[in-house]
């Protein structure tokens, strides 16, 4: 695994636990929570950045909004004992064929639609 999808795992988990510890700062009112949330989202956006830096703004984007997601969505229902539907397994399904999609080796590229200077 490069280093790319390591900093980008370690982002990703990150972003979710400051998701995660959203539900317990009662409006920012838990002081403890609500550090825990501004530190986990400082780290996993600057994280984000530098990764974006220098490779694919949309993969890196989809990977990580998608895994954050996916992950947040599970641990809501193993944690909070939020709902389990049909359509809320489906769309995870979903997301995480497109997240293995992006992350495939790349086939023949297709020309690019910017136009080139001269």
């Amino acid at each position: 695994m490069s280093n790319v999808y390591v900093l980008l795992f370690v982002s990703v988990i990150f972003e979710v636990i400051g998701a995660i510890y959203m539900k317990h700062t009662n409006g920012f009112s838990d002081l403890g929570a609500s550090v825990v949330v501004v530190v986990s989202y400082s780290l996993a956006l600057s994280l984000y950045i530098l990764i974006t830096k220098n490779h694919e703004i949309g993969k890196i984007n989809a990977l990580w909004s998608g895994g954050g997601t996916t992950l947040v969505t599970i641990l809501g229902i193993l944690i909070f004992n939020e709902s389990v539907t049909i359509s809320k397994l489906l769309g995870v399904g979903i997301i995480i064929v497109g997240i293995c999609g992006l992350t495939l080796k790349p086939g023949r590229k297709i020309k690019s639609i910017r136009k080139r200077s001269a």
